[in-house]
């Protein structure tokens, strides 16, 4: 782009948080960022319990009356997991895609190898806790096939689950689940000049592209084809990322107006409504496949209309960029990759106690876990991968005026 955008989110990384708060952050992404992963870890400790509904078989009544409540009412919205990761997916093809578009040069070179560390590197440490999670106690499960601590769980561990969880393109995450999603993260990462070309072809036409972008995700989810289903939600971030500038337009004109909190008020209502309104028409109702369905694949629209709301509502802004909140989104990415092992073995420590003593505390431990984690490891990794990232570009220009 021939003009930088007004607003503009220096390169940092959509699973997790730059050092410092430089001239230009979005800090409000970041709490933004840090709901959405205290979503994820609350959506997997209620699945450690058997009878939670997502664990009973297909057709089952729920029997309980919390269950029920914090799957099919607007509770939902602490509870949407899955759904917290296709916000993670638009935040990711916005705040990757803005510095591109920032720059008219930019290192392509330097890009690529700093991008595959930023991400890596925390995964690799991530995994070597789980492995030692996994290793202290034996999985032996005392619930019932099919459910999600059941499937979560590693009898017999070898060192083979950890290469496999290693390997973000096919391998499978059985000891750390959430690495499911860096896999996505990865091939949108090397994917991103097709994604940025495509989303400057189509910004002119966007309310096209938005539509054509469900329709997508629709199709994935009629047909298990997952880059159908995921890939859409970062197209939509990248859209955002080229008409950041409208955006921030359409926001300063909203903001002139008296009624600019209830207008504002009324985009986040629906983007929450959006992003759950597949759950909120219940378990038992008729024909109910086609119509979740179709309400599902509206679930990266509804994503980025929170992150409309996160940029344009100066209220909503300032409460996302207070201090709490954007230390929940500091940690948000360490927080993502250690809970669930974290979960699983605190609820094996305590499996002759009640359930909710091994919830409790695994929450508690992630916590602290997390802290730790993103002191030592993820921090450190965003200088780790600049310096490679130079490094690299350093090499390929010494290797080009060799070869002159």
């Amino acid at each position: 782009m021939s003009n930088t955008p007004r607003t503009t989110v220096h390169e940092r990384e959509p699973d997790g948080t730059a050092p410092a708060a430089p001239s230009g952050r979005l800090p409000a992404l970041d709490g933004l960022r840090g709901i959405a992963a205290l979503a994820v870890v609350l959506h997997h400790t209620l699945l450690l319990n058997p009878l939670w509904p997502a664990n009973l078989p297909s057709g089952e009544p729920v029997t309980t009356t919390t269950g029920w409540l914090l799957d099919y009412t607007p509770l939902k919205l602490f509870t949407a997991g899955w759904e917290a990761v296709m916000l993670f997916f638009v935040l990711s093809g916005l705040v990757v895609t803005l510095p591109v578009l920032a720059k008219k040069n930019f290192d392509w070179v330097a890009y690529y190898p700093r991008r595959v560390a930023r991400l890596g590197i925390p995964v690799a440490g991530s995994l070597v806790l789980a492995y030692i999670w996994v290793a202290i106690i034996p999985q032996v499960t005392n619930q019932p096939d099919g459910t999600w601590f059941t499937n979560s769980s590693t009898p017999n561990l070898t060192w083979q689950y950890f290469a496999r969880a290693v390997d973000l393109f096919g391998g499978d995450g059985q000891i750390n689940n959430p690495v499911w999603s860096l896999r996505w993260e990865m091939l949108f990462s090397l994917a991103l000049p097709v994604f940025v070309i495509l989303a400057l072809a189509l910004r002119r036409w966007w309310l096209l592209a938005l539509l054509l972008a469900v329709g997508s995700t629709w199709v994935g989810l009629r047909t298990g084809a997952d880059s159908f289903t995921y890939l859409p939600a970062f197209f939509i971030g990248a859209l955002m990322a080229t008409k950041l500038d409208h955006v921030n337009a359409f926001a300063d004109r909203i903001n002139a107006r008296r009624s600019r909190h209830a207008i504002w008020a009324g985009v986040v209502l629906l983007g929450a409504f959006m992003l759950i309104a597949s759950w909120l028409i219940g378990p038992e109702f008729s024909g109910s496949d086609e119509l979740r369905v179709g309400l599902r694949a509206l679930t990266p629209l509804a994503g980025a209309l929170l992150v409309l709301a996160a940029i344009g509502w100066r209220w909503l802004a300032a409460v996302l960029a207070s201090r709490p909140i954007r230390f929940i989104g500091t940690i948000s990415f360490s927080l993502y990759l250690v809970h669930v092992p974290i979960l699983i073995f605190s609820v094996y420590l305590f499996i002759s106690l009640p359930l909710i003593v091994g919830q409790i505390v695994g929450v508690v431990i992630s916590v602290i876990v997390a802290v730790g984690f993103w002191w030592a490891l993820e921090a450190r990794s965003h200088g780790w991968s600049r310096s490679i990232g130079i490094w690299a570009s350093a090499l390929y220009a010494r290797s080009l005026d060799r070869s002159r």
